[in-house]
C-alpha cells in the first residue's frame, strides 16, 4: 500500500489523494503538520508543505511531480488526458491554482480565518485578509476564462486541483456573489461529482465546526 505524507488541510495532499482515489489506489494517509518537522516531508511555509508519495519503498515528492509520476506508473485512468492542447491547458489551471491562488486562498483567507481564527483561536490579521479580498476578484475572473475549455464533469488534475483549492476556499467562508455565475456554477457541479462529494463527507465530520463564517467576494470595482 502506498503511503501519503502530507498536511491534511492542504489542497496539496487533497488533489493527490483524489488522484489516488480516482485511480483506484490503496493509500494510508500519514498526517503532518505544516508547523511540526517531519522526518519524511520537506517544511515550507504555513499551508505549502511539500507533499510526499512512498511507493514500493521510493518517495516522492511535490504534489505536481507525484501526480505526473502516477500518470507514468498507473496510466489508467490518466489525469492528464487528451492531446498535447489539452493536457497543457489542464497544466496551466494546475499551476495556476497552485502558485497563484493558493497564497491567496490558503495561505491567508483559510490560514487566518481557520487556521488562527479557529483552531488556534489567535488573533486574525484582518488586514491580510482585506489585501486577498481585493485582489481575488481579477484571479477568480480570469480562472473562469480557464475553466471554459475543461469540462466539470470530467475528473482530472485541472478540477482536482480547482475543487481542493475552493474546498479550502468553502472552509474559509468565501461566498462569490452573483457576478460570479460561471464560476459558481462550476463549483457546484464539480461538487456533485461523487469523487468530491464523498471527500467532502468524510472532512466535514470532522472539519465542520471550524468553518469560518461567510464572506462574500463581490466583482472588481463592484
Amino acid at each position: 500500500m502506498m503511503v501519503l505524507h502530507g498536511d491534511s488541510l492542504s489542497p496539496q495532499t487533497r488533489k493527490i489523494a483524489l488522484a489516488l482515489r480516482f485511480k483506484q489506489l490503496n493509500y494510508e494517509l500519514v498526517p503532518a503538520s505544516p508547523f511540526e518537522a517531519h522526518e519524511v516531508v520537506l517544511r515550507h511555509p504555513p499551508m505549502q508543505t511539500i507533499v510526499a508519495l512512498l511507493d514500493g519503498g521510493h518517495t516522492i515528492y511535490h504534489d505536481t511531480i507525484v501526480a505526473e509520476y502516477l500518470d507514468d506508473a498507473y496510466p489508467d485512468p490518466l489525469l492528464y488526458p487528451g492531446n498535447a492542447r489539452h493536457r497543457a491547458d489542464i497544466r496551466w489551471i494546475e499551476w495556476y491554482c497552485r502558485h497563484h491562488l493558493s497564497p491567496l486562498i490558503v495561505d491567508t483567507l483559510f490560514y487566518q480565518r481557520v487556521v488562527r481564527g479557529h483552531m488556534l483561536e489567535k488573533d486574525i490579521d484582518h488586514q491580510a485578509v482585506n489585501d486577498a479580498l481585493k485582489t481575488l476578484p481579477e484571479a477568480c475572473q480570469y480562472l473562469s476564462q480557464l475553466l471554459t475549455h475543461i469540462p466539470a464533469d470530467k475528473v482530472n488534475m485541472a478540477t482536482i486541483s480547482v475543487w481542493s483549492l475552493f474546498r479550502c476556499a468553502q472552509m474559509a467562508g468565501l461566498v462569490l456573489d452573483s457576478s460570479y455565475t460561471q464560476l459558481n456554477q462550476y463549483l457546484e457541479a464539480l461538487s456533485q461529482h461523487p469523487l468530491f462529494d464523498d471527500y467532502a463527507q468524510e472532512e466535514n465530520h470532522q472539519l465542520t465546526p471550524f468553518f469560518a463564517s461567510p464572506i462574500s467576494l463581490s466583482a472588481p470595482n463592484d
